[in-house]
Order: structure tokens, then C-alpha cells, then sequence
């Protein structure tokens, strides 16, 4: 017998790298969750197969195979949504993300703020559907996914609305990725589970009086080498080249290297600190360069790297790190038992992360350098007490095993391994061919729209053309109505 393989499609897209980042933890835990439950069965199988050779009472002539099934495979797909499956101009709309949290935050944060209430949210949804919809038609019909999980406010209401029109009874989970400050449009009416990462999320949930069993309060999801054994301190340092006795300073500043490092490491610099340096710059070539060029003028010892895959190492070999305010890193330095200085935020988006870490007494906000010397120099004295009191607090909040119990919530989730799945059901192969049909119309029509007069485009006939196709679901549904609506 060979075991039924469930597919599993994460919706994301990649503003900023945390979206991503928790996307492949989390297919990272199943995976290994799924290699795990392999090898017990291989076991179970053999042992049994054992057990039925030296049995001189085995005449059943049960087979192995039939008296254990093996356990579901899975199979994963993540999807940069905006990217592949939407259209101009919402596409690169979206891509505007960076450059104004990179070069104009504080509009970031006007916008964040001003958006953050349901009017806001419910308007953006009206205007980008149509920009997006057929585009998840075309996903959900390639994919055929069994299950699917968000990973980004921006695609939840979008996605209901997509599930609802399509008339498709698929399991829809929200993996909210911001530890507190958690916007209006992370929370749709219609998802069937919510997983998120801390108290100050669920309380803001639950104020908006959604059901408050389809909540799971599970942490961030961060890799699932976080939780491997690692080597000693000591021993992670000489791997490093590092210097024996001298407390070690890690600068983060994403994936993209942002953050203020060269100013943070400028300043460090500059006061002569008693500390030594790892810095890891990311994908920021330039600051790569520039750090290489000038750490022969520095008045502190420096190692620096660029993207790395062994961030457990380098947190585990610090004493102190230093960062922006991104859920994941925060996060990741927690289950390292690591301090915490954050040396930024986004406005509204992670203002909430500054709040998480100061007032659970992790880490405090060191924005200029006067600030972020003192806080360095508190927390690398010998014996410092403020050290000892974050450090308890980083393993009292500290959650590294999350994106296990995250992937096992995902797979609760799915059909039984016997059961058949929303494609393989005759309602879902006429509802695939309806689908499909749907997809086609509406890609004949923009067709049209593109080779016809623009006299003509402008003309009653066409505009009833294209406005049909966001009814042609209702209007051509007739019988392929879903078993359980048709008591409704």
C-alpha cells in the first residue's frame, strides 16, 4: 500500500525576508516531523514482519503491508502570491514595500496606522480583488492543495473571498508573524485557524470577537536547528577565531543588512569599547566591502560575515546581540537565551516588538550611540546583574521548538490518510473543470481587450462582457453546488 501524499501550499510574499523565513521553518518542522514518522513505521513494519516469520500461529495470512499503513507524505509549495499570480498594478505596488521602509519609514508608519481599521482594510480588499482573484483561481487549480496556510495579512481576506466564490471546502489556516503590534487585516472572518506568537496577539484576536476556539497560541515560527545541541560557547568561539575572556557583540541587521550596522559599529568603535565584534551583513555587498576595507582602522576586534545559514553558532557564541526590532531575529535570540538591543524598528509595523522586548525585560532600544554604548557597557561589566535578569527572562519567554508545534497544528488539519481529498471527490473534479473553463473565459476576454479599438473597449458590450465573469461562478453553479451547502 502506498501512502497518500497531502499538499500543502503557503501563501506569502516576500516584503521583507520574515514572510519567507517562516514559511521554510515551518515546511522545514514537517519535514522532519514526516521523516520521523517514516522510520517509526520502516520500524514498526519490520519488527512486525519479525514477529509473523517466527510465529507458528500467523495462518491469517495477513500481510504487513495491509495491517499498517503507512503514514501520509507531503507535498510542499510556497508561493510568492503578489509576485506570480497577481496583476498590474498591484504587482508592483507591493514591491514599494521596501524602498519606503528603507528610505521613508515614518510614511510606512502613517500608512500602517491609517489602514489599521477594518473601513481601511475592507476598501484596499474592494479595489485589489479583482486584481488578484482569477490569479488564486489559477493557484488553487495547478496546486490542488489540500490544505492552505497565509502567511501575510495582505492575502487572508482575499483568500476567503476566493474560497467562498469558488465554492472550495479546503482547510484555510493564518500564521501571524507579528509578535504584537498585529494589523486589522491579519484577521479575516472565514479562516478556519489562527496561529500566532504571543499573549498581546491573542488578547487583540479576541477583542475583535472572533471565535476563540479557532485560535492557537503556538510562538513565532523560527528554524528548527534552534533546537539541535550545539557545541559549548568556548568552543563555538574558537571555531570563530575569536578571543578567549573577551564578551563577544553580534550586529544583525536582516537579511538585506539594514539596520544602522556601520553607524552601531562606528560608534563601538569610537568609545574603545572592551568587546569584540561579529557582524553579519546580510546580503548588503556594499557594507560587506566597506567593513572589510576599514576594520584595520577600528579600535575593537572585528569578524565580519556576509549571508549566513549558521545564525544558531553565531547567537550561541555572543553574549550580547544587537538588531532591529524583526519578530524573527527577536525571536531567534530568545531561544539562544541572547540580550537583546534593538537598534531600529519600522514604524507601526514593529513598534509592538520594541513594547514586547522592553517591558518582558529582554533588551532595551538603543537608537544613538550614546544609548547603545551604555547599554553595552551594562550588559558586558563581569557579573553584570542587569545580564543575569534579561538571560532569565529570554528562557522564561524563549520558545524554540514553535515551528514543531505550529507544523503539527497545520497537519491536524488535513484529511485523514484514508480519506479522500476535495479533488479526488467527482463534485471536485466538475468543480476543477468549472474552474478551469472560468479561468479560460476570463483569459479570452483580456485577450480581447487587447486587440480591440479603444472605442470599442470602451463600449457597453465589453464592459458586460468582463463584468459577467465575477458573477460566472454564481450564475453557472447550478447543481455543482458543495454537498453541505445544499441544506443551507
Amino acid at each position: 500500500m502506498n501512502a497518500k501524499q497531502r499538499t500543502i501550499l503557503f501563501l506569502i510574499a516576500d516584503t521583507g525576508a520574515g514572510h519567507r523565513s517562516a514559511a521554510n521553518a515551518i515546511t522545514n518542522a514537517i519535514r522532519i516531523i514526516s521523516q520521523k514518522e517514516q522510520e517509526e513505521w520502516l520500524t514498526r513494519t519490520a519488527a512486525q514482519q519479525r514477529e509473523s516469520t517466527v510465529s507458528p500461529g500467523n495462518t491469517a495470512g495477513t500481510t504487513v503491508q495491509e495491517a499498517v499503513a503507512p503514514p501520509p507524505t507531503y507535498r510542499i509549495e510556497i508561493v510568492d502570491v503578489f509576485e506570480e499570480y497577481s496583476r498590474f498594478p498591484l504587482r508592483e505596488a507591493v514591491k514599494l514595500y521596501g524602498p519606503t521602509i528603507r528610505y521613508n519609514p515614518r510614511l510606512f508608519g502613517e500608512v500602517f496606522h491609517i489602514s489599521n481599521r477594518e473601513g481601511p482594510v475592507m476598501a484596499g480588499q474592494l479595489l485589489t480583488t479583482p486584481l488578484i482573484l482569477n490569479g488564486l483561481l489559477r493557484l488553487f487549480t495547478t496546486v490542488q492543495p489540500d490544505i492552505i496556510v497565509s502567511i501575510h495579512p495582505l492575502l487572508n481576506h482575499v483568500t476567503v473571498r476566493a474560497l467562498r466564490e469558488f465554492h472550495l471546502r479546503i482547510p484555510f489556516l493564518t500564521v501571524v508573524t507579528d509578535l504584537v503590534t498585529v494589523h486589522y487585516s491579519w484577521f479575516a472572518e472565514g479562516v478556519d485557524g489562527y496561529i500566532i506568537p504571543t499573549k498581546q496577539a491573542q488578547e487583540l484576536y479576541l477583542k475583535r470577537g472572533l471565535d476563540p476556539q479557532k485560535v492557537h497560541l503556538l510562538g513565532m515560527p523560527i528554524d528548527p536547528k534552534f533546537t539541535l545541541p550545539i557545541a559549548s560557547k568556548e568552543e563555538l568561539q574558537r571555531k570563530f577565531g575569536l578571543r578567549p575572556g573577551l564578551p563577544v557583540v553580534l550586529l544583525v541587521g536582516g537579511g538585506d543588512g539594514a539596520g544602522g550596522l556601520q553607524a552601531a559599529v562606528r560608534a563601538i568603535s569610537h568609545a574603545r569599547l572592551p568587546v569584540q565584534l561579529m557582524v553579519v551583513t546580510g546580503r548588503n555587498k556594499r557594507l560587506y566591502a566597506h567593513l572589510q576595507r576599514t576594520k584595520s582602522h577600528l579600535n575593537v576586534p572585528i569578524t565580519i560575515f556576509g549571508f549566513v545559514q549558521n545564525m544558531p553558532e553565531l547567537m550561541h557564541a555572543a553574549d550580547v546581540i544587537v538588531t532591529k526590532a524583526g519578530p524573527g531575529t527577536i525571536s531567534e535570540a530568545l531561544s539562544c537565551d541572547l540580550p537583546v538591543i534593538l537598534s531600529g524598528y519600522v514604524p507601526g509595523q514593529e513598534e509592538g516588538n520594541v513594547t514586547f522586548v522592553t517591558e518582558n525585560d529582554v533588551g532595551v532600544l538603543a537608537m544613538d550611540p550614546p544609548t547603545l554604548i551604555d547599554a553595552l557597557r551594562r550588559l558586558t561589566k563581569p557579573g553584570s546583574p542587569d545580564l543575569r535578569r534579561q538571560l532569565a527572562n529570554a528562557k522564561r519567554l524563549s520558545r524554540p521548538g514553535a515551528s514543531f508545534d505550529i507544523a503539527q497544528c497545520i497537519l491536524s488539519y488535513l484529511p485523514t490518510p484514508d480519506a479522500q481529498t476535495v479533488w479526488q471527490t467527482t463534485w471536485g473534479r466538475r468543480r476543477q473543470r468549472m474552474m478551469s473553463g472560468r479561468l479560460r473565459s476570463a483569459i479570452r476576454i483580456r485577450r480581447l481587450r487587447t486587440t480591440l479599438p479603444k472605442p470599442l473597449l470602451r463600449g457597453p458590450l465589453v464592459r458586460r462582457l468582463t463584468s459577467s465573469r465575477t458573477r460566472d461562478i454564481s450564475n453557472k453553479s447550478g447543481d455543482l453546488t458543495h454537498p453541505a451547502d445544499r441544506n443551507l
